[in-house]
């Protein structure tokens, strides 16, 4: 039989790939495909015969034979045995056997996921039409109607049903917190009077409106954990999935881990079979664009779109790097071992230095103008063909005699090397990483320029899907250098920074020769002035510094004004990321501010934003000046609301991030009071969560009463004034000393 469906699902199952369509008619199908995983092992004939003995002998294997792959760094064609593990289930054990051998034996493509190797291997991508050939059940061929970088996609109509808390997420489902269930814009609050009568009631939603998609806030760690524990407790069913077979399910909890500086908490997954559950606080990539923004990066990453929507943008290109791998018949070594190069201290100095700053001089100017590279790291990867293997490449280097790297008295072609390291780019092979970036950069200009043309609603889808590839553009540089990356080499990412500086510096020079002065240049972008200056001279400006670098440059905007900002530690000191401004249109831009962190108060933000608010109103000196008075008005109706009392808890809860486990603390500080309050009440957190609390009046009370935890915030009736009387005062001396000089005025 032959139909046409919408690829919605997938996973693996016993030895089987199941696969969920959604047809034109809105019905679920379900089909089912076999699928052989497949590792290749190489090394020395001798010992991969030994293995492949002791493999067969304990039946862990359905087959091998001879096969042949391509070797990432050289690009030469090697031979290796493929086998295949005897079911899905015998993975975990193969794996945990061959890790044991390393050294022993080359093992490739040992720990991919199985859905997303099926998708690699068969060239598929989730979210898209095909026409199907299927039989009984199971699908025999498939087709795609359209491409997978395709600029517009029609996805078909899916029913959603909304599952929330009604009280703050901290407070447990059944002790204090009830359940919220939304459907065809009714909402419906169920109560945990008990827990088999509350099982029933989800149980009859789910088969009543039997959804596409749940749409869920908290779902992943708070809600179908429980409910799945106490189904299974009262032995009642929850057709949280449309599989109709047995489905296993494990809760291990969260994780935390460190990145850029950070402690962050990744929440656990919850993913259902044959129908989507997405938890908006537990996704990245719903937060940043929405589900068409989770569609695009499901069919761009090969992966199954509830596996997209918890992943991180890393994950996500990495998953395009692996699938072009497979594509192209490259081997995937599945622990890498490729450390860096010995350098020098000199060598380090020249190279390892990261992007171009241009300190900006403190103080408020008038008509500057701001220019950016678009894209410009993943650019340089692509059009300068920057990849691990590319980079000091073994085919160019034995070629000319460099032996993989530079030989003594000789260097690369200036034609073929990176400014500054002298490091050689490979001129036979197109890398792995320029091959991948290449048609996401071309979509993501195709959908900037469609988002331009299109009506608002148009627009906006575009703009989502666009934004989700901004993340993984942006991701796709900091994995270069990352140690433990698939596809990361640090010399390559040494020379990623190496060409953004002489671009940078290029623009700079041609700035300065048309008879600008540069103010400041962060990395990609510059700031730039010039007595009547037009916005028609600026465009040519950047058709210039597009032509001479290879990277397009474009009018970010011309500011009214814009202030630079000092070091709040060190007045006289600039700060590269600290300034705000208003462009000719009205727009505000504003980095570094309070209003810009996640951690201030509600209230302080707003407060702060009303007074930008209010100077986006100006264009020149004599205006900015003139509207002093109304902002000293503004600030004081924030300090009077604050000084009479009645502020709602909300507006005053002030947000950190746990960097330590509770036993860690030493001293009592508010965030330490906090955490403590919360454990009295038997809720837990792990260090990367966040913690949300109101300050209190609490001078001649235990340490305790000084604050008052999030969770606990409704009975609340008195805050310390001076304390956010202070954050307030805070916020407008940012605002009062950058435009006026100095800050008038006081928390009385």
């Amino acid at each position: 039989m032959e139909t046409r469906g919408w690829l919605f699902d997938l996973y693996p199952l016993g030895n089987r790939v199941v696969l969920w369509f959604i047809t034109p008619e809105g019905r679920a199908l379900r089909l089912e495909e076999d699928f052989p995983y497949t590792i290749y092992l190489g090394g020395a004939a001798s010992r991969v015969r030994q293995v492949l003995q002791t493999l067969r002998a304990r039946g862990w294997v359905s087959r091998y034979y001879p096969s042949r792959g391509l070797e990432l760094a050289s690009g030469k064609e090697i031979p290796v045995v493929a086998l295949e593990p005897k079911t899905y289930g015998h993975l975990s054990r193969l794996r945990s056997w061959l890790g044991k051998l390393q050294g022993q034996v080359e093992v490739f493509n040992a720990d991919l996921d199985v859905s997303a190797y099926y998708l690699y291997r068969r060239d598929l991508w989730p979210c898209t039409w095909y026409d199907l050939e299927v039989q009984e059940g199971r699908l025999l061929a498939l087709a795609p109607r359209e491409e997978q970088f395709a600029r517009d996609f029609d996805p078909p109509p899916l029913t959603t049903l909304g599952l929330s808390l009604t009280r703050d997420p901290l407070i447990p489902l059944g002790a204090g917190n009830s359940l919220a269930i939304t459907w065809e814009d009714r909402t419906l609050e169920l109560e945990v009077r008990d827990r088999t009568g509350l099982v029933k009631e989800v149980a009859r939603w789910l088969k009543k409106a039997n959804p596409d998609l749940v749409l869920s806030d908290w779902g992943d760690e708070e809600i179908v954990p429980l409910l799945w524990h106490w189904s299974k407790e009262s032995h009642l069913p929850l057709p949280l999935d449309r599989e109709p077979g047995v489905v296993s399910r494990k809760f291990s909890g969260g994780r935390t881990y460190f990145s850029y500086g950070r402690i962050v908490y990744q929440g656990q997954a919850a993913p259902f079979f044959g129908r989507w559950h997405v938890d908006r606080k537990n996704s990245f990539f719903f937060r940043e664009a929405d589900l068409p923004g989770l569609m695009q990066i499901a069919r761009l990453g090969q992966l199954p779109l509830q596996q997209a929507a918890r992943a991180s943008p890393g994950t996500l290109i990495t998953s395009m790097q692996l699938a072009r791998a497979v594509k192209d018949s490259i081997l995937i070594p599945w622990r890498k071992a490729d450390p860096e190069r010995f350098k020098s201290a000199g060598e380090l100095l020249t190279g390892d230095k990261g992007g171009l700053v241009f300190m900006p001089p403190i103080g408020l100017f008038f008509e500057v103008a701001e220019l950016d590279f678009s894209s410009m790291y993943p650019t340089i990867m692509s059009r300068h063909n920057l990849s691990p293997e590319t980079v000091n490449c073994r085919c160019c280097g034995e070629a000319e005699g460099y032996g993989g790297e530079r030989a003594e008295g000789r260097g690369p072609s200036p034609h073929n090397s990176v400014p500054e390291t002298g490091y050689r780019l490979c001129r036979r092979r197109e890398g792995l990483v320029p091959r991948t970036l290449k048609p996401i950069l071309k979509l993501r200009e195709a959908l900037k320029g469609a988002a331009r043309e299109a009506g608002p609603e148009a627009a906006a889808r575009y703009h989502q899907r666009q934004n989700a590839l901004k993340w993984m553009l942006v991701t796709c540089f900091g994995y270069l250098g990352y140690k433990n990356a698939r596809f990361g080499r640090i010399e390559a990412h040494e020379a990623v920074t190496a060409f953004g500086r002489d671009k940078l510096l290029t623009a700079k020079e041609i700035c300065e020769t048309a008879g600008f002065q540069v103010l400041h240049a962060l990395t990609d972008c510059l700031w730039i002035k010039k007595e009547g200056m037009t916005e028609a001279e600026l465009q040519v400006l950047c058709q210039e510094i597009s032509a001479v670098t290879g990277v397009r440059m474009a009018l970010e905007g011309v500011y009214r004004w814009l202030v630079f900002l000092p070091s709040r530690q060190n007045p006289a000191r600039p700060v590269a990321t600290r300034y705000f401004g208003v462009f000719r249109d009205g727009t505000l831009k504003v980095r570094g501010l309070l209003c810009r962190r996640r951690d201030p108060p509600p209230l302080v933000r707003r407060a702060q934003e009303a007074l930008l608010t209010c100077l986006a109103a100006a264009a020149t000196p004599e205006e900015l000046a003139a509207l002093k008075p109304e902002l000293l008005k503004l600030s004081e109706g924030f300090r009077q609301r604050l000084r009479e009392g009645g502020i709602p808890p909300g507006e005053l809860v002030v947000t950190r991030v746990l960097s330590r486990t509770p036993a860690e603390f030493k001293v009592d500080t508010a965030t330490a009071l906090a955490v403590r309050q919360l454990a009295q009440a038997g809720i837990s957190l792990r260090p990367g969560e966040k913690v949300r609390y109101v300050h209190r009046e609490g001078k001649n009370g235990a340490p305790e009463c000084r604050i008052r935890a999030a969770p606990f915030l409704e009975d609340l009736e008195d805050y310390d004034t001076r304390f956010y009387l202070n954050l307030l005062e805070r916020a407008f001396a940012e605002i009062f000393t950058a435009v006026y000089g100095n800050h008038q005025g006081g928390n009385g």
